[in-house]
């Protein structure tokens, strides 16, 4: 069987509801996952980082997770010279 993909396992984690939408405003959006292993990372978006408490070195499937169920509405005059993110 293959090993799941971080983005994969983010995918399943929200499908199982495991992701929980603490706060989210136009500056943040922080969230409470429960990982496979039953310990609740947190996990956040600002506009220069995102973060997670899980061991995880980079963007984990917590965070891949968040992304998904979340966006950034673009401004009213498009995208802008810095592109769509």
């Amino acid at each position: 069987m293959p090993r799941e993909t971080a983005f994969d396992k983010g995918r399943r984690l929200v499908a199982e509801g495991r992701l929980r939408v603490r706060r989210a405003d136009e500056r943040q959006v922080l969230a409470e996952v429960v990982g496979d292993s039953a310990v609740v990372h947190r996990c956040g978006l600002e506009p220069n980082r995102e973060w997670c408490t899980c061991p995880a070195k980079g963007t984990c499937s917590h965070l891949i997770g968040l992304q998904l169920v979340t966006f950034r509405p673009l401004p009213l005059d498009g995208p802008g010279k810095e592109g769509i993110r």
